[in-house]
């Protein structure tokens, strides 16, 4: 039970480090495997020198029905890039984290301490009380690092918010999430585990996007009458929105499963090596005769002071002594008691000082919705210390510590149960109580929580690799696939077919904990090599990845498995590319060999095509992803098929005969340098296995090999003003033209933010015209989204009925070009400029709204005609 009643602090830590958080405690760390890691490529194209020492024993060639995993224990030096890939944490807390020091804490710093990245979001937000965009809540949003590995982040909000009453409106949740979305991109957040503590949260985290929502159901919320009833009524609904549930104690598991069948019972433990230290005892407690009776918590309206007001009348010859904040507890009579000592809150640091002292430790609750649903975190810490522990009746204590606690049904009850404990002189007692305490720590609590995040959250992903010589790809894609931040539950195979360059050397000094190598003593071809790798895997997920690729970010595994979690139908799925033979492939492509994608241009290409996927008759094999249980069924592919090709084509028939569907993720992407093995055979050695592999596939599925599908663009082929008017008019959809600048650039200028708000709109056609796009030259017509298009060709739409003209940059007038409305943003122009725009305009609108997504909704979802000329909204 973590609720504040007032909002007392801990006292002020001067240092960071964990250890002045707790008594001689030193920090844990992650412990470094020393491992070669793979340096940047500079240049793929150029050949690599062999090593000139020979090959270790242990990368001797093998038949293949003898084939090892890979040995490795040459020990380097690593960097933070060689880190194992973690997910992050964000902590939608009931309380801030220098409250009393509990669960919410607790587990969080074992996160951090294991390496996560830990966001704890504090319980005040920045009211900002106006009308803000992005970048001014960005700018509000409040970072502190407090820990190695943990931030405080204090959130915007519209309104104050109180996490106890309040309920978010629509302009809190957009500020909240703006803020969220500010620090996940600040700090490169891609893998997400939002932990939130109080329904209040719900909204916020509802709307969030791609992360994991764990609920941690501490307490029966209702039992308190800080609560206001209408954010109760929330927690239903995030525990059914969330990914897994976390509850803690056997009544709220058994309420929480009925809501969500991903529970785990999860109790809370103790700091034991900090409760069973030998602390300085406190000088408080120095002049006390008689047995010590010691309790320390919150003493508010759920705890029994009139038990402990009538053991106290009682028995005067015992000293109670009572440590945390009295609010919402009427304490005026045992005040006056002179055998009863109320301390007021006491610094984590210092509790183990006074529980040393206690002869007894007594947890005096009454009996009510609130307790009956509490497993109590004092308790473990109790029994670190060995003492003996007195409960009123709570049901968590019929199992948890059965036989080393007493439980106490009524006053006389508890006074005996006091007096048999002080009697007691068990040295055993008290190591049976320490050894009970040391089975539960929060060390172990943690330890649980993240095999069941792993298992649950990240399905293990096996990605399986073919190399054959040309090593300078293979080190370029195993560096891309080491990036910090990696997906956190990953194995890579690696199916070496015969390679006679220095690639077996290389392969041999990988990490072992990442990497699994399997040589083949000759070239088992692309079929029999992935085969192979996939029967080695463990995964719940299996990726094919040629070995010319360069992965962009760390996002692409979840963006390519999550179809595959939530579609029973989707057999395989892939992305997006530069150089694929079928509609895989993107018509606009910002990039270059060496780093891959360009990472502001991935980054607007997310967010164009965010959410957007569809169905296709072939997938490139360059990579490809696929549930195990989809390979357990349809098998192997056909090594029939030799070194390669058509046997993605073969496999992708059998997966479609097995009733299963084949879906191109368009927000993701790989890298493809293209065919980089199979370019090297001969030209005649090429075409013979090209001709011997299509007469295969035709024999074997008796009908005629198809040309795959080219990339999609409406205007493809569009040579003529006259073409693309027809194209445009075909399609039946209303189109738009945004006369911006003519650079596209990383500064997020206004034109560029109204370009991406009208980039979501799936019923538009949203024409550009641009001259570059970070530099890089637009020429023609490129498709960039999955309704935009940009172009530096004015010329070929002079034929369009454009429904908008949107003038957001563009200083002169477009003459002779048809539309319906000319419509000016304002905020796009100076006071001169705009001035000449409005001369040399006849009919036009003036628009003045800040928000970019309020203007583009007025386009797009008029309440009225915008024809009126040089009117202004």
């Amino acid at each position: 039970m973590n609720r504040p009643r007032k909002r007392p602090r801990k006292p002020m830590i001067k240092s960071a480090s964990p250890s002045t958080l707790k008594h001689k405690k030193s920090k844990k760390t992650v412990p470094k495997k020393n491992r070669y890691i793979i340096p940047p490529l500079m240049n793929p194209a150029s050949p690599m020198s062999v090593p000139t020492q020979p090959l270790p024993n242990r990368n001797v060639m093998v038949p293949v029905n003898e084939i090892p995993a890979a040995e490795v224990d040459t020990p380097q030096v690593r960097s933070y890039m060689e880190e194992s890939g973690m997910y992050d944490v964000f902590r939608f807390p009931v309380i801030d984290w220098d409250f009393r020091w509990q669960r919410p804490q607790q587990i969080s710093q074992q996160f951090a301490q294991h390496g996560h990245r830990v966001f704890y979001i504090t319980t005040g937000v920045t009211a900002l009380q106006k009308d803000a965009t992005y970048e001014e809540v960005a700018q509000h949003v409040k970072i502190k690092r407090i820990e190695p590995n943990i931030w405080l982040v204090t959130l915007c909000a519209h309104q104050r918010l109180n996490l106890y009453r309040d309920q978010m409106s629509q302009a809190d949740i957009q500020y909240l999430s703006w803020s969220v979305d500010y620090v996940r991109d600040r700090f490169q957040v891609h893998h997400l585990v939002s932990i939130v503590d109080l329904p209040f949260w719900t909204p916020l985290v509802t709307a969030m996007e791609n992360h994991n929502l764990l609920y941690d159901c501490m307490d029966e919320h209702n039992g308190f009458s800080t609560n206001e009833k209408a954010v109760i009524r929330q927690e239903e609904h995030l525990a059914r929105k969330a990914n897994l549930v976390l509850a803690s104690s056997q009544l709220l598991y058994e309420r929480m499963q009925a809501l969500h069948s991903s529970t785990l019972l999860l109790r809370n433990a103790a700091d034991v090596a900090h409760f069973s230290s030998q602390a300085i005892p406190a000088p408080e407690l120095d002049s006390i005769q008689g047995p010590v009776i010691g309790y320390y918590g919150a003493i508010s309206d759920w705890f029994d002071i009139r038990l402990v007001e009538k053991l106290a009348a009682k028995r005067p010859e015992w000293t109670f002594i009572l440590i945390g904040h009295t609010f919402g507890c009427d304490t005026s009579t045992v005040e006056k008691l002179p055998n009863v000592l109320l301390l007021g809150e006491k610094p984590y640091t210092e509790l183990p000082s006074y529980l040393q002292q206690f002869d007894v430790a007594i947890i005096p609750f009454l009996q009510n919705e609130l307790t009956r649903a509490t497993n109590p975190v004092k308790l473990y810490e109790y029994l670190s210390a060995g003492k003996p522990v007195v409960s009123t009746y709570l049901p968590e204590l019929e199992v948890v510590a059965d036989g080393l606690t007493t439980i106490a049904r009524t006053p006389e009850a508890f006074e005996d149960a006091i007096e048999c404990s002080l009697m007691e002189n068990d040295p055993q007692q008290m190591e049976l109580r320490q050894q009970y305490a040391q089975t539960h720590t929060w060390e172990m609590r943690y330890q649980e929580l993240h095999q069941t995040i792993q298992r649950q959250l990240f399905p293990k992903v096996s990605i399986v690799i073919l190399t054959h010589n040309n090593w300078a790809y293979t080190r370029q894609c195993l560096f891309s696939l080491q990036k910090p931040n990696r997906y956190p539950n990953l194995e890579i195979i690696i199916i070496d077919n015969g390679s006679t360059d220095e690639t077996p050397h290389h392969l041999s000094e990988l990490d072992p904990d990442l990497f699994r190598v399997i040589y083949a003593s000759s070239n088992l071809g692309f079929a029999a090599g992935n085969s192979l790798g996939c029967r080695k895997a463990t995964g719940d997920y299996i990726i094919l990845l040629n070995n010319d690729t360069i992965i962009p970010d760390e996002s692409w595994i979840q963006r390519l498995i999550a179809p595959l979690e939530k579609n029973l139908d989707i057999g395989m799925s892939g992305p997006m590319s530069n150089h694929v033979g079928n509609d895989q492939a993107v018509d606009h492509f910002v990039g270059n060999p060496v780093d891959g994608a360009h990472p502001q241009w991935l980054h607007d290409f997310y967010q164009y095509y965010k959410g957007s996927y569809r169905y296709t008759e072939l997938l490139g094999f360059f990579c490809v992803a696929m549930k195990r249980s989809v390979f357990e069924k349809i098998g192997g592919l056909d090594s029939k098929y030799g070194i390669g090709m058509f046997e993605d084509d073969d496999y992708c028939e059998r997966v479609k005969r097995a009733g299963y569907k084949l879906l191109i993720v368009e927000d993701a992407f790989v890298y493809h340098h293209g065919s980089a093995t199979i370019k090297k055979l001969k030209p005649d050695e090429y075409d013979t296995l090209w001709q011997r592999n299509k007469a295969y596939y035709e024999q074997k599925w008796s009908k005629t090999w198809q040309l795959p599908k080219r990339p999609e663009n409406l205007f493809f082929g569009a040579e003529t003003n006259e073409e693309v008017a027809g194209r445009l008019k075909k399609n039946n959809q209303k189109c738009i033209l945004v006369l911006g600048g003519r650079e596209w650039s990383r500064r997020s200028i206004r034109w560029q933010q109204l370009v991406k708000q009208l980039a979501a709109s799936t019923e538009w056609v949203v024409i550009i015209h641009l001259t570059k796009y970070y530099h890089h030259d637009i020429v023609g017509i490129r498709k960039a989204g999955p309704q935009m298009y940009m172009t530096n060709r004015l010329d070929l739409f002079s034929l369009v009925p454009f429904e908008y003209i949107l003038y957001c940059g563009e200083n002169e007038a477009v003459p002779d070009f048809h539309t319906h409305h000319q419509v000016i943003d304002s905020l796009s122009y100076h006071a001169h400029q705009l001035e000449d725009l409005r001369m040399s305009l006849k009919d036009y609108r003036i628009f003045d709204e800040r928000q970019a997504h309020l203007l583009v909704h007025q386009l797009l979802v008029p309440n009225q005609s915008l024809t009126m000329e040089g009117t202004h909204s």
